[in-house]
């Protein structure tokens, strides 16, 4: 039997007066009412846990279940900010990670605890890798629940010290090649890739820096970016983020559907073509072949190689100075400094080398400049 809140009627004018020495921006600054689902692997744990935590006057009890199939039912029907989860359910031991599982792809903004016998190893990577937002040991206190609770509403992660040194540890020993979305298609540049891998190693950006070769200011703006892609705001998040999909690949070895270059829009395929680098395939392959990295020395492989580079940079630029010689013609000097900034931020996601943003010329004080002029301002500063 599924147990929901009572249907809230409008309250009766009486009702609408503020407490004593209450006033009406005490009010509005009171934390926002957190909507909890509680599924127990028990009906009276169920209904325990919930009526302690019916006592915090900002959480709302929206239903209390304790089977798989009631709690996906009461997630779309109540649709509450967190559900807690057992660990097992139905007499099945992990089947609330199943459960977990199917309530992220049903109701996606809601955010998942999942409840701990205990901190071992395994429940706790179980637990995220599931999608957890959070984990939470029995052996700990209602009121420690109900801190968990704010954090994991508030968009952070919950987890003590030992639960996080076993997502680390995990992460560093088994880091997923590559993150993806769920088309298959890969979210960082190679080089934001290497700054994952140094915050999951616990690396400072001072630390990731020197390792790197940039600068910490670099390492920032590249934290930053890596933040924006994944739909993150902390390290913590992220790194959780990774573990996530390291351990649903290991569920299924053939990981995301994957379609070959061949099969994708000629526009989607370009794209992941630049963003891989791939321009630059046969000058890297020239490097290897000369100092024999990775392979033996072969000076003949090395120059031909060069050549090919040297052919295809000749072409490639010949054809893009043309290009952006007409497009000059077409466009303002503003477009051109936006187009300019965006050419630097992928030239240093990249590794093509770091370039400051250009100060936007004022056209008002200048006259307008021919195409030739603007091309050259733009093509210096990137």
């Amino acid at each position: 039997m599924l147990v929901l809140s009572r249907q809230k009627l409008s309250p009766p004018r009486e009702r609408t007066q503020l407490r004593d020495g209450m006033t009406r921006a005490d009010l509005s600054s009171q934390p926002a009412i957190i909507r909890i689902l509680v599924t127990d692997s028990t009906r009276m744990g169920s209904q325990l846990l919930a009526d302690a935590l019916q006592r915090d006057a900002h959480i709302e009890v929206v239903g209390v279940c304790a089977s798989a199939e009631e709690t996906l039912t009461a997630l779309v029907g109540t649709r509450p900010h967190i559900a807690i989860l057992s660990m097992n359910l139905d007499e099945q031991p992990l089947k609330g990670l199943d459960v977990c599982r199917q309530a992220r792809a049903l109701l996606p903004e809601c955010r998942f605890v999942v409840l701990l016998e205990s901190s071992k190893k395994e429940s706790v990577l179980g637990a995220f890798g599931a999608g957890a937002r959070g984990v939470f040991c029995r052996a700990e206190s209602i009121e420690t629940l109900r801190k968990c609770l704010e954090v994991v509403h508030s968009g952070q992660v919950w987890a003590n010290s030992l639960e996080m040194h076993h997502v680390l540890e995990a992460f560093a020993d088994a880091a997923p090649t590559r993150l993806t979305d769920s088309r298959g298609t890969v979210l960082l540049s190679k080089r934001q890739q290497d700054i994952v891998r140094c915050i999951t190693e616990g690396l400072t950006n001072r630390e990731i820096a020197a390792r790197l070769k940039l600068s910490e200011h670099t390492v920032k703006n590249y934290i930053f970016r890596i933040f924006d892609r994944l739909g993150v705001s902390t390290r913590v998040e992220m790194v959780l983020y990774a573990f996530s999909q390291r351990d649903s690949q290991k569920a299924d070895s053939k990981g995301p559907a994957m379609v070959s270059l061949d099969e994708m829009p000629e526009l989607e395929r370009y794209m992941r073509l630049a963003d891989s680098d791939a321009v630059m395939a046969p000058l890297r392959l020239a490097e290897m072949f000369r100092d024999g990295r990775k392979t033996e020395k072969d000076a003949p492989s090395a120059y031909m190689w060069f050549l090919v580079a040297d052919r295809i940079s000749r072409e490639m630029s010949a054809h893009a100075h043309a290009a952006l010689e007409e497009m000059t013609k077409e466009i303002d000097l503003s477009a051109i400094h936006d187009a300019q900034r965006l050419a630097a931020e992928w030239l240093t996601e990249h590794d093509f080398g770091h370039t400051d943003s250009p100060t936007v010329a004022n056209p008002r004080r200048r006259p307008r400049r021919t195409g030739e002029n603007k091309l050259s301002s733009a093509r210096s500063s990137t």
